[in-house]
């Protein structure tokens, strides 16, 4: 009996570690993923308008039927040419910053690399943390969503996919995604790696 309880004491921290981040592969991840470059913490830390923003008013939702995310209240929206994904590109990306949850939320159609390395095209969402976000998370962390079409990335059905990330930018937990209205949040279902 003591046995079982020090083997499930193992498998326990096992499955502790692999869900906090730290058990993901080295090499290319077992989702969909995008790179997130140092442009999203400085985002973060001034989730406001640049001068060259443009279609900037109030709105409760960004991104499109497929991948989205409806904010508390009515919040800034705004299009500005940043380079998310630090590939030396400046992209149109969509912004909505939700001050009451602490989230700026971002979306735009750009390139994500697939498990198998290769890249596709398609709706790319994510929400990033804030200075005060009342989660408590560290500001520069968050997650991302891609919309992936069946026939894409080896996908027989359509679906989204996702990683949460640090600071850094760093995927931390990846895995089948949801992005829950009610929250804003995304839920992430991690499925075993197969040997």
């Amino acid at each position: 009996m003591k046995r079982e309880w020090v083997g499930a004491g193992i498998v326990m921290a096992g499955l502790a570690v692999l869900a906090s981040g730290q058990g993901l592969p080295s090499g290319p991840m077992p989702v969909p993923t995008v790179n997130v470059g140092p442009a999203v913490a400085a985002k973060a830390a001034n989730p406001a308008p640049s001068p060259a923003a443009k279609n900037q008013t109030q709105k409760t939702t960004i991104g499109t039927a497929v991948v989205s995310v409806k904010a508390s209240e009515p919040s800034a929206y705004w299009t500005d040419l940043v380079d998310i994904d630090a590939d030396g590109v400046e992209e149109d990306n969509q912004f909505l910053f939700d001050k009451k949850r602490g989230i700026l939320y971002t979306y735009r159609l750009d390139d994500y690399k697939c498990a198998d390395g290769t890249s596709q095209n398609g709706d790319v969402l994510m929400g990033i943390y804030a200075q005060g976000n009342p989660q408590g998370r560290p500001v520069g962390s968050g997650w991302f969503v891609v919309a992936v079409k069946a026939g894409q990335c080896g996908e027989t059905k359509p679906g989204l996919y996702g990683c949460r990330f640090d600071a850094s930018g760093k995927p931390t937990t990846c895995g089948s995604a949801k992005v829950r209205e009610e929250s804003g949040e995304v839920e992430l279902f991690v499925e075993k790696q197969k040997k």
